[in-house]
């Protein structure tokens, strides 16, 4: 049999005591803590898990409470932006009809044309809607507004654009002209034109055309001197500046372009083609490859207070003081090759899972819109200068001067050029309900977005309330149950106590 000191029953209560002593401490903690443990070793599969339920809570407080909300205020800017683009859409089809009447004066088409420049421009500032100092339309560039602003410092700045174009790019253009060919006839390469003498010299032409999404472009700069085709074939292209020339000299350069070849026009942003380079141009793409695309390159150097930005929508090199940037290029490539991608923003709304919150200008805010108003503006104006011309002409003639032929031919450049101007507006209305139809379906998209989004942040909710529960159901201690253990450990500690107490005064020495 063992030998029991009292060394040993001395150690044996002391440790007695301690045991008891630590587990009132530790559920004295609890109590005071509300917690399980207090540090990890106490339970490290409890002190895991609440690890683990920590991270997802702060992830899905982060979605709840910071993400979603963000989200749906950057969806509420962009929906309310594309509701006033749809209003200002609804007045521009309403100065389109009126347009389109025959019944109006010159004073009348004037107030048109003032209220059409001014919905223009109007149409292009919902675009630089912004949230939280963010323009929502621009995609990563969310620091630049989606149009120049008077205070831009970058307005002489230089663009060298590439801009793309498909097979529906070359579009048919009623012309009207009113121009005699000098005789003898001059070279097709430099045709000589001048003002009628008769009405047998105004008449109309059909001529094919692409519109640039610019104009007003440099016309010093170089340009390719062929139009590469995605069939591999060519069509030759000249730059043919009109700056300083004469109406009649203009129509001549319009009228008199090489049948198989192209002319570029800076100053109006159009690509001129004749008809056998038209049809070059348009059987080269095949019907069945739709991204197929044709790029154009051009310099811009003088920049408006409206004017859409080109790096929204193109590759474009920008040279400021002499630096130059490259927006959109494929930087992989030696040298670098234009590509323009549209820019998502997405958001992660919940775990795994991403949503696109922007709307892409180009689906909206396109240049053939303002290209469009501007070209009905011409025409008005036009109709307008000719109309008054031929009111002075008549108070000419009713003066006893010879001017008959002159007013004859007014007379009849005034007709064709109203009958133009009036199926441009009547084609406009089809044109522009177009646009609107387009702006009603990114409308819908946010709407579809903004559903998506609630659906989430509602299970979301419910995901954050049971993480909630799961984490204090680990991490938390039971009070009730904690304070009557406490209560026992307490009791069992002063047991130990007094049983201590009881044994110290006794020792072997006394029991011999």
């Amino acid at each position: 049999m063992m030998r029991i000191t009292n060394a040993m029953m001395t150690s044996n209560t002391k440790n007695n005591i301690n045991i008891n002593k630590l587990n009132e401490d530790r559920l004295n903690t609890q109590i005071s803590t509300g917690q399980v443990i207090s540090r990890p070793s106490e339970d490290p599969v409890v002190a895991i898990r609440a690890l683990r339920l920590n991270t997802n809570l702060s992830q899905l407080t982060q979605y709840y409470k910071k993400n979603i909300p963000d989200c749906q205020a950057w969806m509420n800017v962009t929906e309310t932006a594309l509701k006033q683009t749809n209003e200002i859409f609804t007045n521009i089809k309403e100065n389109l009809t009126a347009g389109a009447s025959d019944n109006h004066t010159a004073t009348d088409r004037q107030k048109i044309l003032e209220s059409l420049k001014g919905l223009r421009a109007e149409l292009y500032s919902s675009g630089n809607a912004d949230y939280a100092e963010r323009t929502v339309f621009t995609g990563y560039r969310t620091g630049e507004s989606l149009t120049f602003l008077a205070t831009d410092t970058d307005l002489n700045s230089s663009y060298n654009i590439y801009e793309t174009l498909d097979s529906k790019a070359v579009e048919s253009v009623n012309y009207v002209y009113a121009a005699k060919k000098t005789d003898p006839v001059p070279p097709a390469t430099d045709p000589t034109y001048s003002d009628p003498e008769s009405e047998l010299d105004v008449d109309r032409q059909e001529i094919y055309r692409i519109r640039l999404a610019y104009d007003k472009n440099d016309a010093t700069a170089t340009i390719p001197d062929k139009i590469n085709l995605p069939d591999g074939t060519t069509i030759d292209v000249s730059k043919q500046s009109i700056t300083g020339m004469s109406q009649a000299e203009i129509d001549g350069v319009y009228l008199s372009v090489p049948d198989d070849k192209a002319v570029y026009i800076p100053e109006t942003g159009e690509i001129i083609l004749g008809k056998a380079a038209m049809e070059k141009y348009y059987n080269s793409f095949d019907p069945f490859l739709p991204d197929q695309r044709v790029t154009f390159g051009y310099t811009k150097n003088q920049w408006n207070s409206g004017d859409l930005r080109p790096e929204h929508y193109f590759a474009c090199e920008q040279t400021v003081d002499g630096k130059t940037t490259e927006f959109n290029f494929d930087k992989t490539t030696t040298p670098h090759t234009p590509k323009f991608e549209n820019q998502n923003i997405e958001v992660e709304i919940s775990f795994n899972q991403k949503i696109t919150i922007n709307t892409h200008a180009n689906e909206v805010y396109t240049h053939d819109i303002g290209r469009d108003i501007d070209e009905l503006l011409t025409a008005t104006q036009s109709v307008v200068d000719v109309d008054e011309r031929v009111t002075a002409l008549e108070k000419r003639l009713a003066a006893g001067e010879d001017v008959q032929k002159e007013l004859d031919a007014a007379r009849k450049e005034y007709s064709f050029k109203k009958d133009k101007m009036q199926k441009m507006f009547s084609a406009a209305l089809d044109t522009f309900a177009g646009y609107a139809d387009r702006n009603n379906v990114a409308i819908a998209n946010i709407g579809s977005m903004q559903s998506r989004l609630t659906i989430t942040k509602e299970r979301v909710a419910d995901q954050l309330q049971s993480f909630k529960e799961l984490a204090d159901s680990n991490i938390n201690a039971e009070l009730t149950e904690s304070s009557i253990d406490f209560a026992s450990a307490k009791l069992a500690l002063e047991a130990a106590q007094l049983a201590a107490g009881k044994i110290a005064q006794q020792t072997l020495l006394n029991y011999l």
